[in-house]
């Protein structure tokens, strides 16, 4: 088998009714043609960059055809944004669909047929406008939200485009999924479509390479074929497996798995993946790794760039790498499908991955054969990484918590409308979204299912899934989330996307007028105007450069102080979270931590502080607080390490105007567990001013842990 990639040049022009009856003729003339890039996007071309319509057309020649007469040949298309309709010497060969999934044409008949060995190769590629108003019927996820990826026009060949050269049978559709895995055995699944031009009897050999150079371990069977496809499944088994972990558990060892099809003794198709061997179970929203438990801490990731194709391979590993350095050991690809290059890199960095469909918010009923047909298709591309332990079928599929206006945890009047629309039984809910989570439990038995991110519990089970809490930006106060786990514990087995927007220092995020225009920098940049009014108006800041650090600075607060009540709530009830995001793609104000030039926020310090292996933590002290309130605080050590912490001392320092105490404690923290160390004590006195509680830990003598809060005393 032999995939050879187009190398074009390519040559496009926008699309009118005249060029689109001549172009696909392989005489017609494109010298007056734009050269553009593929893989790329037409937006990079000032000439197209506002068309929803433009004709791609190049040439090729396959100099290494088979001599043989049963050899085939196969148009791959890895991916057009957003689909398109192909020609092949001047013959339609049909349309694609979907922008992540790639395409494929049997194309045998004109590579044997033609008499020049030159193939016209012509395509009209069609991005449509989202439009944010009303439910969409296209499968482009967070693409279709322009405060995170902007108003560029994503259309374009942006995946490599390849000849696909075979014998007689080809297999299509592969799907290699790990299903069992202890320390003395594992077992890989194996599927495949074989597509033959007639029935006949091939040889099916597996490969399976361990890590570390051993012997490979072949098998072979005998198969007969009919004619067209035939789907074959089998299985794998390993003994005395080297297993995948966790960056925190373990090490990566990786497995390379080669399926070769053989007819009459030549090797007529051939596909590979990389496996890691491990077993994933998920109970009450707790991830259980290799009979492990293991509480998730991560981050949501947004497309690395606004153009998918612009993001470079060490941009991509960039990003796994910043995240694992904050501590965080899980990744969630917030509803799109990123580049093949990060689940690659997820996998050597032993970092976990939460993948989302790309379906977001409230969809019309015409998506649903496509969601549950991309279901099985997501499957087949990325079901043997051993990162991605989740599959989500939709992302906030009532609307309540995406968009310009998000459902609020505080009661309001809209709020209590958008309660109400999440408690209402809807055909997206009770149909769509079961249906696609179906596709995905049938597709792949061994990871857990989450069949709609963002849905509050409900009748007649009130189960629930993740929830998507913005405590201190979309309602209430950052302290509120503490409260809310303790009314609603539910609520809180699983966090998502919370979080607060701040302002990047950067020339292209300019905020030139003061007190600044929001409605223009809401347009621009994607800031949120409600949650500026509430939490950061521009009246508490006296300069430009005071109003954002004060971004910077509240952000940080408002994620440390979550994380780490959802740290200290860790399997009693909460299994994870993952806030909300990495890094910006695209000059931004928004909730990523990182710009998009990924220099980093001041909330990068204090993410990295709430998710070291081991913190200190005290109860949140009251924002105020006056003479003879008496005033209780818990504190507690959170340890992820896999081995008790013994010999612990705590120390806590309280400061005020003209007085200070300290309290100090020994104790332990058991493995992976929350331990209350002591009790802090304390009656205001009578004083007005600042007040801040320093908090030490330290193992064998050495400091291991630090946390501050301050408040202040009123009315002394």
């Amino acid at each position: 088998m032999v995939s050879t990639v187009l190398p074009g040049p390519w040559r496009a022009h926008a699309t009118d009714d005249a060029l689109r009856r001549n172009f696909i003729e392989h005489n017609f003339d494109d010298a007056a043609w734009l050269d553009v890039t593929v893989p790329g996007h037409w937006a990079e071309q000032p000439k197209l960059a506002s068309r929803r319509s433009v004709l791609y057309r190049t040439t090729f020649s396959l100099p290494n055809d088979p001599s043989t007469d049963d050899g085939r040949h196969w148009l791959v298309f890895d991916g057009i944004w957003q689909s398109a309709d192909v020609w092949l010497d001047g013959s339609y060969l049909g349309p694609t669909d979907g922008w992540f999934i790639p395409n494929e044409f049997d194309i045998t008949d004109q590579i044997h047929t033609s008499e020049t060995g030159e193939h016209v190769l012509a395509v009209e590629v069609m991005s449509q406008q989202p439009n944010a108003d009303e439910p969409t019927r296209n499968l482009n996820g967070i693409f279709d939200d322009p405060d995170i990826v902007g108003h560029q026009n994503r259309g374009g060949i942006w995946q490599p485009v390849r000849i696909v050269s075979t014998g007689p049978v080809r297999m299509i559709k592969n799907r290699l999924v790990c299903t069992e895995a202890s320390i003395t055995a594992a077992k890989v699944h194996l599927r495949s479509h074989l597509v033959s031009d007639e029935s006949r009897s091939v040889t099916i050999t597996t490969t399976l390479r361990p890590p570390g150079g051993a012997p490979p371990v072949v098998s072979s069977r005998q198969h007969d074929l009919a004619s067209g496809a035939t789907v074959l499944e089998w299985d794998l088994a390993i003994t005395d497996p080297q297993l995948w972990w966790p960056w925190q558990l373990g090490d990566q060892p990786l497995y390379r798995v080669t399926v070769s099809v053989e007819v009459n003794g030549s090797i007529s198709g051939i596909w590979e993946r990389t496996v890691g061997l491990r077993q994933i179970r998920m109970k009450n929203y707790v991830l259980w790794v290799n009979g492990e438990r293991l509480f998730a801490k991560g981050v949501d990731m947004w497309p690395t760039t606004t153009l998918p194709a612009d993001a470079t391979p060490e941009q991509i590993s960039g990003d796994v790498a910043r995240a694992k350095d904050l501590g965080l050991n899980l990744l969630r690809v917030e509803s799109h499908v990123a580049r093949p290059e990060l689940y690659d890199a997820a996998d050597r960095a032993g970092m976990l991955i939460w993948q989302d469909m790309p379906m977001r918010g409230e969809v019309k009923r015409s998506i649903q054969s496509n969601a549950v047909n991309a279901a099985h298709r997501l499957v087949d591309k990325l079901g043997a990484h051993p990162s991605i332990v989740v599959w989500c079928a939709h992302y906030d599929p009532t609307g309540t918590s995406t968009g310009r206006h998000p459902l609020t945890a505080i009661p309001s009047r809209r709020s209590v409308f958008s309660v109400a629309k999440q408690q209402t039984p809807t055909w997206t809910k009770s149909v769509l979204d079961r249906l696609v989570g179906r596709a995905f439990n049938r597709a792949d038995g061994s990871r857990p299912v989450v069949q709609g991110s963002g849905s509050w519990p409900s009748a007649p089970q009130f189960d629930g899934t993740d929830t998507h809490l913005r405590f201190g930006w979309h309602s209430g106060t950052g302290r509120d989330l503490e409260s809310f786990a303790r009314r609603i514990p539910r609520m809180v087995r699983w966090v998502s996307s919370f979080g607060a927007q701040s302002i990047p220092h950067h020339d292209q995020v300019k905020v030139t007028d003061w007190p600044a225009d929001l409605g223009l920098l809401a347009e621009r940049y994607g800031l949120n105007e409600t949650g500026f009014r509430q939490y950061l108006p521009t009246s508490d800041a006296d300069t430009i450069g005071d109003w954002i650090e004060a971004s910077q600075a509240y952000q940080s607060t408002l994620l440390r102080r979550q994380i780490e009540t959802l740290r200290r709530l860790k399997y009693k009830p909460t299994g994870g979270f993952t806030f909300s995001a990495l890094a910006d793609c695209r000059p931004a104000i928004s909730f990523a931590i990182f710009d998009h030039d990924r220099q980093p926020k001041h909330a990068v310090a204090g993410v990295k502080a709430a998710c070291q292996p081991v913190i200190v933590v005290a109860d949140r002290m009251p924002i105020e607080v006056h003479p003879g309130d008496a005033v209780l605080l818990d504190v507690h050590v959170v340890s992820d390490e896999r081995e008790p912490l013994h010999d612990l001392d705590v120390s806590a320092h309280l400061v005020w105007p003209g007085g200070e105490h300290t309290w100090a404690w020994r104790g332990q923290a058991g493995a992976d567990s929350v331990s209350r160390i002591g009790s802090i004590n304390w009656v205001v006195p009578t004083v007005s001013g600042p007040v801040e509680l320093h908090l030490r830990l330290r193992h064998n003598g050495n400091e291991i842990a630090s946390n501050s809060y301050r408040g202040d005393i009123r009315g002394g």
